[in-house]
């Protein structure tokens, strides 16, 4: 018999939602700011900033909705790293992802409710949410302050390398999002694991057979 399974609770596909739409709002404005002129059909710059300002803002409590779940939820328990992790895990669905994907192969890690993350996976999210994330909003917010910057840093302009900050992990975190969507796609169909976030179950086989979405689950969003 079939029936379907609850992985991702409410609060979490909130968050994935609420946190990918701002951040393609501040990708968008961010750009617009970077590269607006006179008789450009872009979003004017004054209306850029307020907008990125806005949504820099959101993202902020965003974040700190992620660390209170992780807390109160457990779920940060899936970002733990065991033995094996950083080594022949991460070796191991490398070559996954990179050749055994593609041969019909059966994924080297499924999800389970102890292991929702894959060694890689860990690791990503582990430096995108714990590492660049937190980097993005702190060099946001000092822009937000600038008065409160120094003058001078390493014999640069101080707003300035926090600008550039600011803007390269920017580029660096639009390039987790354009690979994280293309991992969506891994799934049993292009749409399973977009469905999968977005109702927070998938559908489960018999005992006797292998789960169709098995495969895919692993490679699901945060």
């Amino acid at each position: 018999m079939k029936g379907e399974v609850r992985q991702y609770p409410v609060w979490l596909r909130v968050w994935h939602w609420s946190n990918a739409l701002l951040f393609v709002v501040l990708l968008i404005t961010g750009l617009s700011m970077h590269y607006s002129g006179p008789g450009r059909p872009e979003v004017g710059f004054r209306t850029s900033v307020l907008i990125h300002n806005a949504a820099g803002i959101l993202l902020t409590l965003c974040y700190g909705l992620f660390l209170l779940g992780n807390l109160r939820f457990r779920n940060g328990r899936y970002y733990r790293l065991v033995p094996g992790d950083l080594t022949y895990g991460a070796l191991r669905q490398t070559r996954y992802y990179l050749l055994g994907i593609f041969l019909g192969e059966p994924h080297p890690f499924p999800h389970s409710e102890e292991r929702k993350f894959n060694p890689l996976q860990k690791l990503t999210y582990l430096a995108v949410m714990f590492g660049l994330l937190p980097m993005v909003i702190l060099a946001g917010w000092a822009l937000f302050f600038p008065e409160h910057l120094p003058e001078n840093l390493f014999g640069l302009s101080g707003i300035a390398l926090w600008a550039m900050a600011h803007s390269y992990l920017g580029y660096f975190g639009s390039l987790f999002m354009v690979v994280h969507i293309y991992l969506g796609t891994t799934g049993e169909t292009p749409g399973t694991l977009f469905r999968f976030m977005l109702t927070g179950h998938t559908v489960t086989g018999s005992d006797n057979e292998e789960s169709p979405p098995t495969r895919a689950v692993s490679n699901v969003h945060r």
